[in-house]
């Protein structure tokens, strides 16, 4: 289902942000300072404003204070509440070109002035839709807002929208920025409501960073203090900016055959049919990149294909995949492949529409799903991924990931198992099993058969084995790096990077055993680099061996 953003290409503006809040201004002026600041800091960062379509309250100063420096707002408004005052709409003030009026005046927008709806403004910057229910209101508002979701003070309602963008980004309908302000510490009490329930078990640690409770850098004192309101502009900014979510976080179930799935960048579907309902057990390809950018100051615009590591990699990945898919469960629901030209132009449409919102560090995953339906979700890189480098094997000094053996042996079940372990899919049950027998605390765990070594739940792998002693000299024997080798009772992932460091000799394929990490587990403890992991996230890295 496609609803492109309603705001004006020339304009070149960034992702829209959805901002989640009352229709009451609440009763201390902090909130409509608060509010205001946000609203301009939208506008000073290009960053176009999607929200409930109201003008009283917190919902109307923020609205009005976009429109009034100069910003782009669409508000969304079931007909129901089209006859209540609280949900009339904003209208731009004269004072847009003079400056923003004083708080708790113009921006502090009365019951029942101005028309019901308004279809647009008198200069472009002003747009409003009416829809059919709040859960038509709620799916809208998702649909368009690429950029994120910014939630200020407010009551149920505002409750309710921002911990269903939250369990949409756990279930994995969606992976976009929740940034909730804790303006005069309103949300202290959310916070460790979240913790609490961390810590009895009904939400997983690792779900904490789907959403982003922010304070002040002052914190707790300044949330409070309403000389400071200001700074909440730019703190929700910075907070949708540095959003980071662990890779461990979620469930990333496949939602592509729903007909209400929020696409993270619907304009593909003009070029490819969207996905038609499939089984249960429906599917979609997916590859994982890096990409970051060159510059640091200002835009890369535009994206070349050399700017994206293994980019041909990745895409023949994809094709090679749809075509085993295609044969296997018919062109009527694959369909045919879209072309690498085709492909290559949504990732790179998706890439310089963060590059404008952003210059940063990018983790890419590029899907195909059926039909063929390209999307492609770009998120900021994890905060410990390091720099992308295919550098082998990595420095004995570099940064080490915790690897752990998994306490149990994997065994195929049938050909579809066998499937989902060649070809990278959205069903990836079995690296989630692996990963919460592994633990919080390692973050990749080594699965294996009963007797050989096959992949982590993220990354390719290849160890440190000794090479027979030459002839007859004794002495320490060399070494050489060895990666599992494909069997077909040992199905695993080829990736892109492994098929790098094969191409270029630096590793080879070969039997690698329970044995040999145990080996090899011995030896780390000199600290030396045994066993190092490699995808296209990461690029290339250096495993701590851990014991269970």
């Amino acid at each position: 289902m496609s609803n492109p953003a309603p705001f004006p290409k020339e304009a070149s503006l960034g992702k829209p942000v959805c901002v989640f809040c009352g229709s009451s201004p609440g009763s201390q002026p902090i909130f409509t300072l608060a509010a205001q600041a946000v609203g301009e800091a939208l506008t000073r960062e290009k960053i176009p404003l999607v929200y409930g379509g109201g003008r009283r309250g917190i919902m109307g100063v923020v609205s009005q204070a976009v429109l009034n420096s100069g910003g782009y707002v669409h508000g969304i408004v079931p007909r129901a509440l089209m006859s209540r005052a609280s949900e009339h709409t904003p209208t731009p003030s004269s004072t847009a070109s003079s400056g923003t009026p004083a708080p708790g005046a113009d921006l502090k927008s009365k019951e029942g002035v101005g028309k019901d709806l308004l279809e647009d403004d008198v200069d472009g910057r002003l747009s409003m839709e009416v829809v059919g229910s709040m859960h038509d209101r709620k799916l809208k508002m998702a649909q368009i807002s690429t950029g994120g979701f910014i939630v200020l003070p407010g009551g149920y309602g505002t409750f309710e929208e921002a911990l269903e963008m939250i369990t949409w980004n756990q279930l994995g309908i969606h992976k976009l920025p929740v940034v909730i302000l804790n303006i005069n510490n309103l949300f202290t009490p959310l916070r460790k409501l979240f913790e609490d329930a961390s810590e009895s078990g009904f939400i997983n640690p690792e779900n904490l960073s789907l959403v982003s409770i922010v304070d002040l850098p002052e914190g707790e004192a300044a949330n409070a203090d309403e000389s400071k309101a200001g700074e909440w502009g730019e703190a929700a900014v910075k907070a949708l900016r540095d959003w980071s979510v662990s890779d461990r976080a979620g469930y990333n179930l496949q939602w592509a055959a729903d007909e209400n799935h929020v696409k993270a960048h619907p304009e593909t579907a003009s070029q490819i049919p969207p996905p038609p309902r499939t089984s249960s057990r429906a599917l979609s390809l997916f590859t994982t990149m890096r990409f970051t950018s060159p510059s640091s100051s200002r835009p890369t615009i535009p994206i070349e294909k050399g700017h994206v590591p293994l980019l041909d990699r990745h895409i023949a990945r994809l094709r090679r995949a749809h075509e085993h898919f295609a044969e296997r469960g018919g062109e009527a629901v694959w369909g045919d492949w879209p072309g690498d030209e085709i492909v290559w132009e949504a990732l790179q449409r998706g890439l310089e529409d963060s590059e404008r919102a952003k210059q940063g560090d990018w983790r890419v995953r590029l899907l195909i799903h059926p039909g063929p339906h390209i999307e492609v979700q770009v998120l900021p890189a994890p905060a410990d991924a390091g720099p992308f480098s295919l550098t082998f094997p990595p420095p004995a000094s570099s940064s080490r990931r915790p690897l752990i053996l998994d306490p149990h042996a994997t065994a195929l079940e049938d050909t579809l198992d066998r499937d989902v372990w060649l070809y990278k899919t959205t069903q990836r049950a079995h690296y989630d099993a692996a990963s919460v027998r592994g633990g919080p605390s390692h973050p990749e765990v080594l699965l294996h058969t009963p007797t050989h070594l096959l992949e982590t739940a993220t990354s390719n792998v290849a160890l440190r084995l000794p090479l027979p002693p030459k002839g007859d000299a004794a002495g320490a024997s060399e070494h050489e790096w060895v990666t599992p080798c494909l069997a077909e009772t040992r199905p695993f992932l080829d990736g892109t990077v492994r098929q790098e460091l094969l191409e270029r000799g630096v590793i080879r394929e070969g039997e690698v055993t329970v044995e040999d990490w145990e080996r090899c587990r011995v030896e780390s403890k000199g600290g030396v680099v045994v066993v190092v992991g490699f995808n296209g996230l990461r690029g290339v890295w250096a495993a701590e061996l851990v014991q269970p």
